[in-house]
């Protein structure tokens, strides 16, 4: 097996061998990582690709397949982890052993269209003013369906780059592609954020970097039930709150009074946003995290009768609060 020393790079080292390197994090995913490597070694720029596997602490037998794919390929690095860490930890980790231009995060239970790396990467390549690509994509229920073969008619057309849209909506997706270098200026994935450190880390670049999005079907992405977003979604929607607010004041809004119409429609969708968090907290049985939440939403300057309304909801005794839910 070929493990690499964690300060090593691997294959060569920053030599311009490769033009792409797809990130894989490997942690208990042993049924999806034979598709997504023979997905990855099916791309029409291949022999560009650079594949860097990391293993935090996974308890199957990935390492065995990968193994097998190492004796075939030679553009695939190994790296291993003994202890179970963030999927933004293993990122950082494979992007600090990568020697390509650009950057791909590569889901393991996730699938590309076969020249989806050749478009992205040549965008790129042709736009030294883009920083960030991503692309619309198709999503299937059905794991370990290919992009050619899945007969799921379910689309997801990302937005046109926006950055205030950015704000409240990881615009660039499960499919993106960035340069390499913007990690000199701007670090790395907040490794202490479990789901929304892809959403932080564009926030974080977006004042600075362009990014640019491809109006095509590029990816398959498979809904997951165990996935990271939808395996606890409370914790998926606190860190997206979070998130937010660590850049709706510093970032977005006007230091000044200059733009009155800005900063009311910002608090709005901030108090909206905080307001169906509370409600989901509240049918979740979270009475805690509905209240601070509702009142969140409340001083964003929302006089909405629903705040109200769900706030006194969170106060009233649980025997009268069951009979209105079932009324409801």
């Amino acid at each position: 097996m070929k493990n690499i020393d964690q300060t090593t790079n691997g294959n060569s080292i920053k030599d311009g061998k490769y033009l792409v390197s797809a990130i894989v994090s490997v942690y208990n995913c042993e049924r999806f990582i034979e598709g997504c490597i023979e997905d990855l070694e099916s791309q029409t720029i291949a022999d560009k690709v650079e594949i860097i596997i990391v293993n935090s602490g996974s308890q199957q037998h990935e390492e065995i397949i990968i193994s097998k794919f190492q004796d075939r390929y030679t553009n695939i690095v190994y790296l291993k982890t003994q202890e179970r860490e963030t999927i933004y930890a293993a990122w950082n980790r494979g992007i600090k052993a990568a020697s390509g231009k650009y950057i791909t995060n590569a889901n393991a239970d996730d699938r590309h269209r076969k020249d989806a790396f050749e478009i992205m990467s040549n965008i790129l390549e042709s736009n030294g003013d883009i920083d960030v690509v991503y692309p619309s994509y198709r999503i299937t229920h059905q794991e370990n369906e290919t992009f050619e073969n899945s007969s799921n008619t379910e689309y997801l057309n990302r937005s046109a780059y926006d950055r205030y849209e950015l704000l409240f909506k990881c615009l660039p997706g499960p499919f993106p592609m960035w340069r390499r270098l913007v990690h000199n200026s701007y670090g790395y994935f907040d490794e202490s954020l479990q789901v929304a450190g892809d959403h932080e880390f564009w926030l974080r670049i977006s004042e600075s970097c362009n990014f640019f999005h491809i109006n095509e079907y590029l990816g398959l992405y498979y809904r997951n039930p165990q996935g990271g977003e939808f395996r606890d979604p409370i914790q998926t929607k606190l860190e997206a709150l979070e998130v937010i607010n660590r850049y709706i004041d510093e970032r977005f809004l006007p230091q000044n009074l200059s733009n009155i119409g800005l900063i009311n429609k910002t608090r709005k969708r901030q108090s909206d946003f905080s307001f169906w968090a509370a409600d989901y907290f509240f049918f979740q049985d979270c009475p805690d995290l509905a209240k601070k939440y509702i009142l969140k939403s409340l001083s964003y300057k929302s006089n909405y009768f629903k705040n109200y309304k769900l706030l006194v909801y969170c106060y009233l005794p649980k025997r009268l609060l069951n009979r209105l839910k079932s009324i409801e």
